[in-house]
């Protein structure tokens, strides 16, 4: 078949364009991955505190980084410190064992991470998102944290007049945050083990943040330490 002249040149347009278009899809797709991947840098902050009866003074790392200035002994938290946000690996170590977790630590967030040891003296790192938003008018806001594995069940939280705000909270666990009014005491117990623990409302200011975290090395010695956030 003849092709005449006005066909080539045609044809030779009609592929340069397809070849025009199919680059630029490429660099407007690369450009894409390029957005999508790109990495959220800022800032979290993360609070500190030793909650092993068995440990020795602790100190806690980032990425193989020292964060805090001082070692923290037993029941010993440390202020908010600034540290930048990402993926890390997050580890606490004694005299005696290091042990570590990776951390997603999101910008603007702000974190409290625990120190514990099981049974057996084996430590683990616990970190929790706090929740600092404003709080109800004329209320504090208050969450609970089970720390010790000595307990020989779970954890019951009672306000006055039998009133259960927490129900059954394991070791390791972390309640949701609840409002309540300052000037009520709470009732803390081992669930089945009949003694109860009274922690007083005088405590508490209503628009203080607040984490419970209760400790202990028996049902009889059951205690109960609290973290005011602001």
């Amino acid at each position: 078949m003849k092709i005449t002249l006005p066909f080539v040149k045609r044809l030779h347009l009609y592929l340069s364009l397809t070849c025009l278009a199919t680059f630029c899809c490429l660099v407007s797709c690369k450009k894409d991955m390029v957005i999508t991947n790109e990495v959220v840098k800022g800032e979290a902050k993360i609070k500190l505190v030793n909650a092993s009866h068995t440990s020795s003074s602790v100190d806690f790392y980032l990425d193989d980084v020292k964060v805090n200035a001082q070692s923290l002994a037993f029941g010993e938290g440390s202020d908010y410190i600034k540290i930048s946000s990402g993926t890390k690996n997050a580890s606490f170590s004694n005299a005696s064992e290091d042990v570590s977790a990776q951390v997603v630590f999101v910008p603007t967030l702000s974190y409290t991470s625990f120190y514990v040891e099981d049974k057996s003296n084996q430590g683990e790192v616990l970190t929790f998102e706090d929740n600092l938003g404003a709080t109800a008018a004329g209320k504090a806001s208050v969450r609970f944290v089970n720390l010790s594995p000595y307990f020989t069940n779970t954890i019951n939280v009672n306000l006055t007049g039998n009133v259960l705000l927490i129900n059954s909270l394991p070791f390791k666990e972390a309640s949701t945050y609840f409002s309540i009014d300052p000037g009520i005491d709470l009732r803390v117990s081992v669930l089945g083990a009949g003694g109860v623990k009274v922690f007083s409302g005088a405590e508490f200011e209503a628009g203080k943040i607040y984490t419970i975290w209760f400790s202990g090395t028996s049902n009889a010695n059951l205690t109960i330490n609290k973290i005011t956030y602001n």
